[in-house]
């Protein structure tokens, strides 16, 4: 299927990112000193006796590294079943949802099923000054959907028109609508949404809580032809 009618909230990136990326594989090693004159070693022997002594400095992991990394292996892979199960409704949403907003019907992948409540910072922006001003006292809100900001910043359609030019392609050319006006609408409420609750985050990447995703989605609903690919941490902006 075409980009074009794909719903890809991942192509797009911040006007404020610097598009700097730093691999992990870029490790530098210097060589060694080789106190062996009788004979000339090669370029490679030379690489691998470097290697070896930067090696022979460092630690190997003991039995309290393995334990930690074996702790963590365990609880990635609980974590991804808990987040299948609330996808293909093993744990029916009412057991996971603590907003009474999320519905598991328009998300399309694990990073997706989270309640709001789950998510660092969407409680702490509820709690602001701003948002505090701008409500009753009395007034408790149990959502994020429900901040006095999200419906004219994230589901206004001249809002959004409007935000639009905040955001840069890869290419750095604006953006601009190249699918349907719904897909358009989406991927910038999305940035939109990111932007309300955490500011500007460069090059970070952070899912929206599934209850956004509703209420976006059900707001700028998809075509027919069109289909969601949802949030993917590993594609570049």
């Amino acid at each position: 299927m075409s980009s074009s009618n794909t719903d890809s909230e991942n192509s797009f990136e911040y006007e404020d990112s610097d598009g700097c990326y730093v691999s992990e594989y870029d490790i530098a090693f210097e060589d060694g000193d080789l106190n062996d004159t009788r004979v000339t070693p090669s370029k490679s022997e030379e690489s691998v006796d470097s290697l070896d002594q930067i090696c022979a400095d460092k630690p190997m992991a003991d039995e309290d590294w393995m334990k930690a990394y074996e702790k963590e292996q365990e609880e990635n892979a609980k974590l991804e079943r808990m987040l299948d199960e609330r996808l293909n409704g093993t744990t029916r949403v009412d057991v996971w949802c603590l907003c009474g907003n999320c519905d598991r019907q328009l998300l399309h992948n694990l990073s997706e099923c989270y309640c709001c409540k789950e998510l660092e910072g969407c409680e702490e922006a509820l709690g602001t000054e701003l948002v505090v001003r701008d409500i009753q006292p009395d007034v408790k809100l149990q959502c994020i959907t429900q901040h006095p900001g999200f419906r004219p910043v994230c589901l206004e359609k001249w809002s959004l028109q409007m935000a639009a030019d905040r955001f840069r392609t890869k290419s750095k050319a604006k953006y601009r609508e190249t699918g349907s006006e719904e897909r358009y609408l989406r991927s910038i409420a999305y940035r939109e949404f990111s932007r309300l609750v955490y500011g500007f985050l460069g090059n970070k990447r952070i899912p929206l809580p599934a209850c956004a995703y509703t209420k976006i989605r059900k707001q700028f609903r998809a075509a027919e032809e069109e289909t969601f690919t949802g949030f993917d941490l590993d594609e570049e902006h």
